[in-house]
């Protein structure tokens, strides 16, 4: 199976210098119909001079220059983040933590290995936060190895917290479905 490769997301950046296009048009447009006739002072200047500013800087923002950066490679023995470099490989990853931190509106991912946990924020990349974790997971299932999330006690919520657990991922009991799995 091929590496997968996670990359930045310029999508945000455009929508925002679009928007800043569309505001710099009408001012500049509006500034040459008063012209520069009008300037008294130099605070006069950098008003008239707002709208081409707006507009330069709303190009530069809707045409980004280079690639997107990779930010994290998923292969068949380990995830690497690449900045900061760190390498997390497949089988020492015994826990995955998917979470919102306070005050953020991104989610965080937090690989546990039996000696450090390594977080990574999930904000503007091509794949969402449950995408990689499902990615993972695939990989693990080479291994013979699954992921399974947690359950609260109460009612069976889901934690976030994803187990890695040896063994095939599904039951091959035939009496499988009829048992019952909790509360739901």
């Amino acid at each position: 199976m091929t590496d997968t490769v996670i990359v930045e997301n310029h999508k945000m950046r455009q929508l925002g210098g679009g928007l800043l296009v569309l505001v710099g048009v009408p001012l500049t447009l509006l500034v040459g119909l008063v012209g520069f006739s009008g300037i008294g002072s130099l605070f006069d200047l950098v008003i008239l001079l707002s709208g081409p500013a707006l507009l330069a800087f709303g190009l530069w923002a809707a045409f980004p220059r280079r690639a997107p950066k990779p930010k994290l490679t998923i292969s068949g023995k380990a995830i690497t983040i690449e900045a900061p470099r760190k390498v997390i490989p497949l089988d020492g990853l015994s826990r995955i933590k998917l979470h919102v931190p306070v005050l953020a509106k991104h989610d965080r991912l937090t690989f546990f290995t039996a000696k450090e946990e390594v977080c990574f924020d999930v904000i503007h990349l091509s794949h969402e936060g449950r995408d990689i974790i499902n990615l993972i997971g695939i990989r693990l299932e080479q291994q013979n190895k699954s992921l399974h999330e947690g359950r609260t006690a109460v009612r069976g919520a889901l934690t976030g917290v994803w187990e890695v657990r040896s063994g095939t991922p599904f039951v091959t009991d035939p009496n499988h479905d009829k048992i019952t799995h909790g509360p739901e």
